[in-house]
């Protein structure tokens, strides 16, 4: 049966996982069963795919987009998240030999480069138009950007968690929040989307200190991350962390306490941030304490109508979720948010309607040292995905949303901050569209003279 959310957003998600090798983190509340990377459990779904295809990634695509079009799902605008460990410390041969089979996999042939499969999905049935990688602060320097450039990646997702020095020493986490700071800071000025993973609840902390520190994930200009997965701390089998649960030196907060932390926390979160995720996939029975419900974000949600609060968040906010609502739907204005983050000038362009439901974004960075090049670290039509060269009245993608962001964006870096040019880190399946309106590839970036 297909799932309207699944696409709802725009692109078709397809999760691959690499196979277990040891990650470099000794964090005391991740699972580490031998069989799947670390901080998976064996019957994490994303795990058990992984496992049936012996971990082969082009099986995985194979697998996963054989499935999304028996349901009915589009899969002509692929968005690849890469899971597993921390692969951006696995060996580099592994890693490039991992990308290229997936982009095997969505040309439905094998090439013999890394390259060569990226030139024809810039024409493939199946294309990526966006590529995702997890990985940890202390292991997103600037090695680990070249090769995430190669490899066509979009978004990186920083295992944040907090931002606190003494919680990451008393969990072991192996980074400060120096190397937070840093690895945001380089992963922007190079053209990334940048998302935290956020872990509320961690030993040594409150729910108050919690709420002050998300708040300073957005007051701070070396942070601001562009969005957010929240993964409440659980105690899962087999932990350290288990371990001082059942010896009384850690004890997770009450359901009800986690529930308002998260509402209280979404309030304050900005217009230019997504909350993507609010808890983890882990089966209830592999959890021995902490949240086990299946339904956090519509429990956040009332808990939020009942404090007389409102998230803000662009999946909030989006035109394919709040349309499945049956929210009533405006003409979409053009609107302009400008901020400070991690010493460069981000601006948030958008269309909304008079509620502020979002049709499409546009995300442009002008770094403090990088000459005279404006970056496009994000351009998204949301709602459901429609399939390329095809149109639907019910849909707001293919109807000149984003062409528009782009213009207006060009012209704000020639007018305002006298960029000679524009550079766009697009998806390799969608560096067509951007040719098409005069974009030329300059390694790796789409680049338009302005």
């Amino acid at each position: 049966m297909r799932k309207a959310t699944r696409t709802i957003s725009g692109v078709t998600p397809i999760p691959v996982m690499a196979k277990p090798l040891r990650c470099p983190g000794e964090c005391i509340y991740c699972p580490a069963e031998p069989s799947v990377p670390k901080s998976y459990t064996m019957e994490s779904p994303a795990a058990l795919a992984a496992r049936k295809q012996d971990y082969d990634p082009g099986k995985q695509v194979e697998a996963r987009m054989g499935i999304l079009h028996r349901m009915g799902h589009p899969t002509d605008k692929i968005e690849l998240i890469v899971l597993g460990g921390t692969i951006l410390a696995y060996p580099p041969h592994y890693q490039y030999q991992f990308i290229k089979s997936c982009f095997d996999a969505l040309n439905e042939t094998e090439s013999s480069t890394l390259e060569e499969a990226q030139k024809l999905n810039q024409r493939a049935k199946h294309r990526s138009v966006g590529l995702c990688i997890e990985t940890r602060p202390d292991w997103c320097g600037p090695e680990e950007v070249k090769r995430m450039l190669a490899f066509g990646v979009t978004r990186v997702e920083l295992g944040v968690q907090t931002l606190d020095d003494e919680i990451y020493h008393l969990v072991r986490r192996g980074h400060r929040v120096k190397e937070v700071i840093e690895a945001t800071k380089l992963l922007k000025d190079n053209g990334f989307k940048v998302y935290y993973h956020w872990m509320p609840g961690l030993p040594g902390s409150t729910a108050e200190w919690d709420l002050q520190l998300f708040k300073k994930l957005f007051h701070d200009q070396e942070f601001r991350p562009d969005g957010l997965k929240i993964y409440p701390t659980l105690v899962v089998k087999g932990t350290e962390l288990e371990g001082w649960y059942q010896a009384g030196r850690y004890k997770p907060y009450p359901g009800e306490e986690m529930i308002d932390l998260i509402a209280r926390s979404k309030a304050h979160t900005p217009k230019y941030a997504r909350i993507s995720r609010v808890m983890r996939e882990i089966p209830a029975k592999f959890i021995v304490a902490g949240l086990k419900t299946s339904s956090l974000r519509e429990e956040v949600k009332q808990r939020m109508e009942e404090l007389g609060l409102e998230c803000q968040c662009i999946r909030c906010r989006e035109y394919g979720h709040r349309s499945k609502q049956g929210w009533k739907i405006g003409e979409p204005k053009l609107k302009r948010l400008d901020y400070q983050a991690s010493e460069g000038r981000e601006i948030f362009l958008s269309f909304e309607d008079e509620e502020e439901t979002l049709y499409a974004i546009l995300r442009m960075r002008v770094p403090s040292n990088n000459g005279d090049v404006a970056l496009i670290r994000e351009l998204h039509v949301f709602g459901p995905e429609v399939p390329l060269g095809t149109k639907s009245s019910e849909a707001a993608q293919h109807k000149g949303l984003g062409r528009a962001l782009l213009e207006e964006a060009e012209k704000i870096a020639h007018n305002e901050f006298r960029s000679g040019k524009i550079a766009v880190l697009s998806g390799i399946g969608a560096r067509e569209y951007y040719s098409e309106i005069g974009y030329q590839f300059e390694t790796p970036y789409m680049v338009k003279r302005l």
